[in-house]
């Protein structure tokens, strides 16, 4: 009979207690003996005589027919033994105890607990990655918990690893809960807005996508709008025609989200291959309206309306005058003031005269004029509705 170290108590070492018992009211047989008694017997299996050392050593655990076999095989051999049928069947019952139940309740980890054990395995090996594991889309309660932790032990070189990594370890659907509970807790004040950047910056089509769904039916719109600057930032203008697609395909106008976040840098690349890809899956008047949106944005007024020029000279080399049309028109359809830009902008030193010598033919255009003035006079008489000061037609006396 092995060791307890070998067999430690509990159903299994049961099992091979009465076994051993068994073996030896049966006589001691030798290894071959019982090999091929059970053969002759026709048992449930049969088991060579290397596979019956194993499992009176206590090295291999048999599979109910195994044990089944080994029962029925001793119990027929015993003087006054149990009968072989019901020894059997006791102690397969308590082989498949000690298969499926466990031998101790190992108690579910607390937070508090798991963070305390990252902490010490960070400490021990140098490292926040046991910190990051811990923390990886963990409930916001949990995070809260590491970075306090981390913070009051001053280890500023972790907390900073910690707080970078959430953007990449926390799944689209729990990105709105941690970030608002980020924003309730001390402490913390720009790692929200910053998680929201790191997130659109890192993340795919899809990831960012599924977030800023999320967060507009919460009601976040800045911080959905936060995510889509970072990602038109540092992605390919394919991937922001895509984006583009998709939110539109749920209903959600990037160019309606409200900003609640300070931009930067001023950033405009890809501006006409966004738009040529984004034309060829939503038509023109989505299309022009992202590009506006996206150059409105992120670049100051002077600068956005000379990058205007310059995409609408490029799309108008492309064929597609319609989509340059458009984006004439609501470049043209804003305030006075950028009006007064945009004319300022035109003799810009940095244009080309091919480029304005296109774009003074493109507003020139009758469709082009009657439909920035039927704009301007929409706003201003809404404007004017608004402040009520429409005058009223008098009547005759």
């Amino acid at each position: 009979m092995p060791t307890e170290e070998a067999v430690p108590p509990g159903p299994a070492r049961q099992v091979l207690s009465d076994l051993h018992k068994l073996y030896h009211l049966a006589g001691t047989p030798g290894l071959r003996e019982i090999s091929s008694g059970i053969e002759k017997m026709d048992l449930p299996a049969t088991l060579n005589r290397n596979l019956v050392s194993d499992i009176l050593s206590g090295k291999k655990q048999p599979n109910a027919l195994q044990l089944s076999s080994l029962v029925r095989f001793f119990a027929s051999r015993a003087t006054n033994g149990p009968d072989p049928e019901a020894e059997s069947n006791r102690l397969v019952s308590l082989l498949l105890d000690a298969l499926f139940t466990p031998e101790h309740t190992v108690e579910e980890e607390t937070p508090s607990a798991s963070i305390e054990a990252a902490l010490r395995d960070a400490s021990s090996r140098g490292t926040a990655e046991p910190l990051v594991r811990a923390c990886a889309d963990k409930p916001p309660a949990t995070v809260l918990l590491a970075l306090k932790e981390i913070s009051q032990r001053k280890w500023h070189r972790f907390l900073k690893q910690v707080e970078d990594s959430l953007a990449e370890t926390f799944s689209p659907a729990n990105i709105p809960a941690l970030v608002a509970e980020l924003r309730l807790a001390k402490g913390h004040p720009l790692l929200a807005d910053r998680t929201l950047a790191r997130f659109g910056a890192l993340r795919s089509v899809e990831d960012v996508t599924e977030a800023m769904r999320l967060l507009c039916a919460a009601g976040s719109t800045g911080d959905a709008s936060t995510v889509l600057y970072a990602f038109l930032r540092f992605k390919k203008p394919s991937d922001a025609a895509k984006l583009y697609e998709f939110l539109l395909g749920l209903h959600i106008t990037p160019w309606q989200l409200r900003d609640n976040r300070f931009r930067e840098n001023s950033f405009a690349s890809g501006i006409t291959e966004f738009a040529l890809l984004l034309n060829a899956a939503l038509g023109a008047g989505d299309t022009a309206f992202a590009v506006h949106h996206r150059l409105n944005r992120t670049l100051e007024e002077v600068r956005s309306s000379i990058e205007c020029i310059r995409v609408c000279t490029q799309i108008l080399e492309t064929g597609n005058d319609e989509l340059a049309e458009n984006l004439a028109v609501l470049e043209l359809s804003q305030s006075e003031r950028t009006r007064s830009k945009f004319e300022i902008s035109l003799s810009s030193k940095t244009l080309t005269d091919r480029e304005r010598d296109a774009m003074r033919a493109l507003i020139a255009r009758e469709n082009v004029r009657t439909r920035v003035e039927f704009n301007v006079a929409r706003e201003e008489l809404k404007l004017s509705k608004m402040f009520g000061v429409v005058e009223r037609p008098r009547h005759s006396p």
